[in-house]
């Protein structure tokens, strides 16, 4: 740290303007929260719970579950119109702002003995889409989730694959969204064809199915690693939390039961036998959808408690509310662009990592930065880390530093390498920074000023920055 105390008291030193320069025209500011993640629920049709009583409002997507398929094709389980509880559901939902799509299977043989026969046939598949069309049209509803647990060989996979592809068409011509629920890993993920990527949305990851081990985070991680590394995006990803507990001998308690039946059981993972996510475990599993997903996807929001400093619902909101966004596809409101010795584009189309633009970097002269200022700061309380994503474009090698500025002053500089996966910024390819707080010098004081700029004295080839945002 030393070295960089002395670079900035040198005259060409990377040091920030006092004032803004001329800055660059760039798209629309627009209002963000956590990277506009995804919060989705399912809710069951088995629910006793008042459907008043939802906070819809903390949620971008309801995944209203189940109605079941036949094999010739048809609908089971839930009417093709006039359904008093899903009407209820859809104009709640909808008056919160909330999506509403229909879950179609869930677990159980019987649901996957009843796909298969139909995803067999181009008749019966033709004959399915027909009336999720209409099932769709009928309740107002916004789209379609398949839960197929699970194709199992690869004739089934085969199928799964073509009634996606024809979902795809039927759903996304009528400007409605497909999404699917997938298994946690390879054991039965390996079955989901990846030309359906293309197909969906998103796809919520039910990482949470199975042992006492299904409740971990590390259990999360993998779960994550399996379906980016077989290629799924992190815009078309959702984690998978439950509000559940269980025994590991198939045996589960809804999170509100055990919850009452233990007054101390949010602030841990373990209770009376069952073992489940507590309050901190849900945030810690919310920060890392936010870094590796695009949002978390919860089974079920009727086993969430209704007090408000248990409830894990509100505990994923507060996660996300807490994260800070200063760049995704745009600069967030609030944020001015005082860069220099830079040329920029926020709404960059090629390399992105997640969503639809990037900032394209190039610094054109000796400790050139980005800077991005907030004129009356934010507060980073609840924050652990610094996080973004960098593509150093055909070249690669590219030597960044970073450092905060606050309403009391300039902070220490940071290398970028120290704090980036594999160690350097990598021609081709996207790398993750994450720099703690502390190594940043990061105080109390409400956060005016992040720059990242040139840390070799001379002009440098265009870098890919995206997704920068401050995380718990």
């Amino acid at each position: 740290m030393a070295l960089f105390a002395t670079l900035a008291a040198c005259t060409d030193a990377p040091t920030a303007p006092s004032a803004p320069g001329p800055a660059p025209a760039g798209p629309p500011l627009r209002a963000m929260n956590a990277a506009s993640s995804r919060v989705v629920g399912y809710l069951p049709n088995w629910t006793n719970r008042s459907l008043a009583s939802f906070p819809y409002d903390k949620l971008t997507h309801v995944i209203y579950a189940f109605v079941d398929v036949t094999p010739t094709g048809g609908l089971t389980g839930i009417a093709m119109d006039n359904d008093a509880k899903l009407d209820s559901v859809v104009q709640l939902a909808h008056a919160a702002g909330a999506k509403v799509l229909i879950s179609v299977g869930g677990g159980g043989a019987s649901i996957d003995s009843n796909f298969e026969p139909m995803a067999d046939s181009v008749a019966t598949r033709a004959a399915f889409v027909s009336n999720m069309v209409t099932f769709v049209g009928n309740y107002g509803l916004d789209g379609v989730d398949i839960d197929w647990e699970f194709p199992d060989d690869a004739t089934e996979a085969g199928h799964h694959a073509a009634l996606m592809a024809e979902l795809d068409t039927a759903m996304h011509s009528r400007g409605k969204l497909l999404t699917a629920a997938v298994a946690a890993n390879g054991w039965f993920g390996q079955h989901i064809q990846t030309s359906v990527f293309s197909n969906v949305d998103f796809m919520v990851l039910m990482a949470y199915d199975g042992s006492i081990e299904s409740t971990a985070y590390s259990h999360a991680v993998s779960s994550l690693d399996y379906w980016s590394g077989r290629g799924l995006a992190q815009s078309k990803t959702v984690l998978g939390v439950q509000f559940y507990g269980n025994d590991g001998l198939d045996h589960q308690k809804e999170y509100r039961f055990i919850v009452r039946d233990d007054a101390t059981a949010p602030g841990k993972d373990s209770s009376n036998g069952w073992h489940y996510n507590g309050v901190a475990t849900m945030k810690s599993k919310t920060a890392l959808a936010l870094s590796r997903a695009s949002g978390v996807g919860i089974w079920h929001i009727g086993q969430d408690t209704t007090l408000a400093s248990a409830s894990l619902l509100t505990a994923i909101h507060d996660a996300m509310n807490t994260s800070k966004v200063l760049y995704d596809d745009a600069r967030t409101t609030g944020w001015d662009n005082w860069s220099w010795s830079t040329t920029l584009n926020y709404a960059n189309t090629s390399p992105v990592h997640l969503g639809t633009k990037s900032i394209a970097a190039t610094y054109t002269a000796a400790w050139g930065g980005l800077y991005l200022h907030h004129g009356t700061g934010v507060s980073l309380a609840g924050n652990a880390k610094l996080e973004f994503y960098v593509h150093g474009g055909t070249a690669g090698g590219q030597n960044l530093i970073v450092q905060l500025g606050d309403t009391g002053g300039w902070r220490t500089m940071v290398p970028v390498n120290g704090y980036i996966a594999g160690g350097s910024v990598a021609a081709g390819t996207w790398r993750k920074v994450s720099i703690p707080l502390t190594a940043l010098g990061a105080t109390t004081n409400a956060l005016t000023d992040l720059t990242i700029s040139d840390n070799t004295g001379g002009a440098q080839p265009t870098v890919y920055i995206d997704q920068i945002q401050f995380v718990p």
